[in-house]
C-alpha cells in the first residue's frame, strides 16, 4: 500500500486545485505528470488519482489520462470535497449552500425529534450546557466546544430517525470543522446561537414540535446571517 502521508499530500493539492478550478473540467491529469511534479512513485500517483475519481472528480481513461469531471457529478458532501471548496476561492457560495442544505434538513429533524425520540432533548441538553459553559468561559473557538457542537448537531440528525438526514451529520460537522479551522468563530460565541441549542433541546424534550422546528430554524438563520455578512472570511456564531 503506498505511503499514506506521501499519497495524502498529492490527494490534497490535485483536490484543491480541482476543486479551485485551477485545473478545470475536461483538463487531462497524466499520472507521469504527477510522477514528476511530486517526486512520488507511480503508485501513490494512482492512489492519489483513484481516490479522486472514486469522488468523482476525475475519471480514468486508458491511453488519455484522468479527465476532470464536471462539478455536477462530484460527492459534494464528502467532507474531503467540503474541506477543498470551503479551502479555495469558492468559500462564500459553498457556505452559503451548505447553510441552505442545513436550513432544508436541520429544522425538520428537530421537529421529528420532538414528535417521536423526546429522550433526544436529554443528550442534546447535555451539548448544548457544555457549549453554554465554555462559551462563558470565552472558549468558543476551543476543541472542546467545536466537540460539543457536532455532537450536538450529530445527535439531533439521528435523533430525527431519518437515516438520510442521520447520514447528514458528516456532512455539518465537516462544516463546523472547517470554520474551526480557518478561525472563523469568535472565542465568544454569539450569546443567540448558543441559547437557541439550549431551546432546541428543551423543546425536544418537552415534545413542543412547532417551537422545536422554529428554534432550528432560528439557529440556522442566525448562523447564515453572519457567514454572509462576513463575506465567510471573517468571525461567525457559533451554530
Amino acid at each position: 500500500m503506498p505511503a499514506p502521508v506521501a499519497y495524502q499530500h498529492v490527494l490534497e493539492v490535485l483536490g484543491l486545485a480541482i476543486a479551485s478550478d485551477e485545473v478545470g473540467a475536461s483538463s487531462i491529469i497524466l499520472i507521469e505528470e504527477v510522477e514528476a511534479r511530486f517526486a512520488v512513485s507511480r503508485s501513490v500517483a494512482r492512489e492519489a488519482l483513484r481516490i479522486l475519481e472514486s469522488l468523482g472528480m476525475v475519471a480514468m481513461k486508458r491511453r488519455v489520462g484522468c479527465i476532470v469531471q464536471p462539478r455536477a457529478g462530484w460527492s459534494v458532501t464528502d467532507p474531503r470535497v467540503i474541506h477543498w471548496r470551503i479551502s479555495g476561492p469558492h468559500r462564500v457560495q459553498e457556505l452559503d449552500q451548505l447553510m441552505q442544505l442545513r436550513a432544508g434538513v436541520e429544522p425538520i429533524a428537530a421537529r421529528l425529534a420532538a414528535g417521536s425520540a423526546r429522550t433526544v432533548g436529554l443528550v442534546l441538553l447535555e451539548h448544548a450546557e457544555e457549549m453554554r459553559s465554555l462559551a462563558s468561559q470565552e472558549r468558543g473557538h476551543t476543541a472542546e466546544f467545536l466537540a460539543a457542537d457536532v455532537a450536538f448537531h450529530k445527535a439531533l440528525l439521528t435523533g430525527s430517525g431519518n437515516d438520510h438526514f442521520a447520514a447528514m451529520g458528516e456532512v455539518v460537522a465537516a462544516v463546523l470543522t472547517e470554520r474551526n479551522r480557518l478561525g472563523l468563530l469568535e472565542p465568544k460565541p454569539d450569546p443567540r446561537a448558543v441559547q437557541m441549542h439550549v431551546r432546541i433541546a428543551t423543546a425536544i424534550l418537552e415534545g413542543r414540535i412547532e417551537l422545536a422546528e422554529a428554534s432550528a430554524r432560528g439557529l440556522v438563520d442566525v448562523v447564515a446571517a453572519e457567514v454572509l455578512m462576513a463575506g465567510g472570511l471573517e468571525v461567525v456564531a457559533g451554530g
